[in-house]
C-alpha cells in the first residue's frame, strides 16, 4: 500500500475542530478526529469501504472537501472493481490521486481505464501508471493519452515495451511537443549511425534524456567526437552521449585534469574515456579517491586501470577496498597466487565472493566473518 504522507492542513482542522490551538494535544485530537469521522459520511466510506485509516481518510478529504456525497465515489470504485481492481489497490489510487473520486464514472474514467487495460496495464502497473502520474484521469482521452499509446506503439512495436516505457517514466503527461521533439531526437541519432535497438534501450531505460531538446543532443554527439575524439562509430557512443548529457564541458574539462595529474597522458585519457565512457559523469572527488588508492596505494598504472571497467562503476568503500583488503590477507600468507586477478574478484557477486573466501576458512578461521565485518565496517564509514 502506498501511505499518504500528507500533514492534515490547519484550515481543515480549524473548520471541522473548534478549539484553540494552545490546548491540542494528542489525545485530544483523537478524539476530535473520531468525531468529525463518525459524523462525515464521505469520511465513513473511505474508512469502512476501502480500509482507509482514519488520519489518511482525512487527508484524501482534504483534497475533495466539496464532496460531500457518496454516490460518485462509489461508481468510480465499483468500475475498477469491474476492471479487476480490488480493494488495497483501489485505496492505492485514491491515496495518490484523490481528485479520482470527482470524475465522471462512464464518460471520463471508464474509456481511459479501457485504454490502459487493453495496453496491457492491469492491477500493479495500474498503480504505478497512477503513481507516476496523479493527474492521468485528468488528460484528455482523444487529445493525448490515444494519440501517445499509439505513438509509442508505433515507435516500440509491442505493448510490452511500451508498458515498460510507461512504468518508467511521466509518459502519460507528455505534451504533443516533447514527442516530436523525440522523434527529432531519433532521427538525429540515426544520422549518428546508432541502430534502432540502441536507440529504443536509451528510449525505455532512459526517457528523460530523450525530451531534451535535438540542438543539446547534437551539441554533445559534436564534443564527445571533436573533442574527445569517441567516433560516432563507436559501440560505446551511447554511453559517452549518456555520461555528458548533463554535464558542462568547463566539468569534463576539469575531470580530465585530475587524470593529468596523476600522470595520465592525453593519449592514455583518450583510451580510457573510449573504453569507460562512465568517467565522463563522475565527480572530480570521486575520480580523486578512485586514482588515490589505484595509484598510490595499488601502484596500479593508467594501462591497467584501462582495462577494467568495474574499478569505475563500483563503490570504493562499499565493494572495492573490504574486498581488496582481505585479497591482501590471503596473498601475504601466499595462499593465493601474487597475479590473481582483482578486477574478476571484485566482480564477483557477495555470494560468490564468500563461497570464494570458504575455501581458506581451513587456513584462515572466520575469515568469512571478518570479511563481513570490514564491509559493515566500510558502509559506516561511506
Amino acid at each position: 500500500m502506498f501511505k499518504i504522507y500528507r500533514t492534515i492542513p490547519y484550515f481543515f482542522l480549524r473548520s471541522h475542530f473548534h478549539f484553540s490551538i494552545t490546548s491540542f494535544s494528542s489525545s485530544s485530537s483523537s478524539t476530535k478526529i473520531t468525531e468529525i469521522v463518525s459524523t462525515n459520511p464521505f469520511l465513513n466510506y473511505l474508512i469502512d469501504s476501502l480500509g482507509f485509516h482514519e488520519d489518511d481518510a482525512i487527508a484524501v478529504y482534504s483534497e475533495v472537501p466539496h464532496l460531500k456525497s457518496t454516490t460518485n465515489s462509489n461508481l468510480v470504485v465499483n468500475i475498477f472493481k469491474e476492471y479487476g481492481l480490488n480493494n488495497v489497490q483501489i485505496r492505492d489510487i485514491v491515496s495518490m490521486a484523490p481528485r479520482i473520486l470527482t470524475v465522471k464514472p462512464n464518460k471520463t474514467l471508464e474509456p481511459k481505464l479501457k485504454v490502459f487495460t487493453e495496453l496491457g496495464l492491469l492491477g500493479p502497473d495500474l498503480v504505478k501508471l497512477v503513481k507516476r502520474n496523479p493527474l492521468i484521469f485528468s488528460r484528455g482521452l482523444h487529445t493525448q493519452i490515444i494519440p501517445t499509446v499509439d505513438y509509442l506503439r508505433n515507435l516500440l512495436g509491442c505493448d510490452e515495451k511500451v508498458v515498460k516505457m510507461i512504468n518508467r517514466s511521466k509518459w502519460m503527461l507528455l505534451p504533443n511537443s516533447s514527442l516530436r521533439r523525440i522523434s527529432a531526437n531519433i532521427s538525429l541519432l540515426k544520422k549518428y549511425g546508432l541502430s534502432d535497438e540502441k536507440i529504443l534501450k536509451l528510449l525505455v531505460t532512459d526517457p528523460q534524456r530523450m525530451k531534451q531538446t535535438p540542438e543539446l543532443i547534437e551539441s554533445k554527439l559534436q564534443y564527445l567526437e571533436q573533442k574527445l575524439g569517441i567516433s560516432r562509430d563507436s559501440p560505446l557512443l551511447i554511453h559517452a552521449l549518456v555520461a555528458v548529457m548533463y554535464r558542462s564541458e568547463s566539468e569534463i574539462e576539469t575531470n580530465l585534469q585530475v587524470f593529468r595529474r596523476f600522470g595520465w597522458s592525453d593519449l592514455e585519457i583518450g583510451r580510457l574515456l573510449k573504453s569507460q565512457p562512465y568517467c565522463l559523469n563522475k565527480s572530480e572527488a570521486y575520480i580523486v579517491d578512485k586514482l588515490n588508492y589505484f595509484m598510490k596505494e595499488l601502484n596500479y598504472t593508467p594501462s591497467y586501470l584501462m582495462g577494467s571497467t568495474s574499478f569505475w562503476t563500483l563503490s570504493l568503500e562499499k565493494r572495492m577496498k573490504p574486498r581488496i583488503e582481505i585479497i591482501k590477507i590471503l596473498k601475504k600468507k601466499e595462499l593465493v597466487k601474487e597475479s590473481l586477478s582483482l578486477s574478476t574478484l571484485v566482480n564477483y557477486s557477495e555470494s560468490k565472493f564468500l563461497g570464494f573466501l570458504k575455501n581458506f576458512e581451513t587456513h584462515i578461521p572466520g575469515l568469512c566473518e571478518i570479511y563481513k565485518n570490514r564491509l559493515k565496517n566500510s558502509k559506516v564509514v561511506e
